[in-house]
């Protein structure tokens, strides 16, 4: 009997035990649907910050580039007006860094290496100097310029005839709103449409919502493209 009875006891401890852990899988499965959410979005706006500070900082060097030899790097030039440049191609990685730094990068060796004198890129920076040092959170795991996902896809556009505003062509106020698109109604975007192909700056540096899915990018602007994008 007093077997029976201690057989009983083990069996209800047992079962009070496994209804006990159910529940606590039941209560932390639920607090993480309320609270995953929220720490992704924290995420999300770290980076888009980060991102957002590092390409205002290139933005200001650029101006002071500007200043110095009283126009932006050639390559930055090359295009018309109101066509970015990505400096996911390589011949713009490079003349990109040598413009702000005066000197060339290595991605594979992780080495910065003098820039040969008569070279295409010495025009970049004819004086080697130096208006920008570079650090460790500005460049992605192969070694290239990257926003804050990884991802390369980052495009700069400069105003070219001096009258401080950049109206961006067609296609690039296509992929801007339709990137847009993601964080906002269509209808809203649709509405500012005029808004967004103007930079007010003379410089505007941005990466894109990666919709292939290879990165994990968000919208990033150096400039304040949300003013336009308010509800009422």
């Amino acid at each position: 009997m007093v077997m029976n009875f201690m057989r009983n006891k083990k069996s209800k401890l047992r079962g009070f035990t496994l209804i006990e852990l159910l529940v606590v899988i039941a209560v932390i499965g639920i607090l993480m649907g309320m609270v995953g959410p929220r720490v992704f979005d924290l995420l999300t706006n770290s980076k888009v910050k980060k991102s957002q500070s590092i390409f205002r900082s290139w933005v200001t060097q650029l101006y002071q580039y500007k200043e110095f030899y009283k126009y932006f790097p050639p390559f930055l030039l090359e295009e018309e007006e109101g066509k970015p440049l990505l400096l996911s191609e390589e011949i713009n990685h490079d003349s990109f860094i040598v413009a702000l730094k005066g000197m060339k990068w290595d991605p594979d060796t992780s080495v910065w290496q003098p820039v040969a004198q008569g070279s295409e890129l010495r025009d970049q920076n004819r004086k080697g100097r130096e208006f920008h040092s570079f650090s460790e959170d500005e460049f992605g795991s192969e070694g290239y310029l990257a926003d804050s996902w990884g991802g390369k896809k980052i495009r700069v556009v400069v105003d070219q005839d001096g009258d401080g505003l950049i109206k961006l062509d067609d296609a690039t106020v296509g992929e801007i709103m339709d990137a847009l698109k993601n964080d906002y109604s269509s209808e809203v975007v649709d509405a500012a449409k005029e808004k967004i192909s103007v930079i007010r700056e003379k410089v505007g540096i941005f990466v894109l919502y990666d919709d292939l899915g290879e990165t994990d990018t968000n919208n990033v602007f150096s400039w304040d493209i949300t003013k336009y994008l308010e509800e009422e």
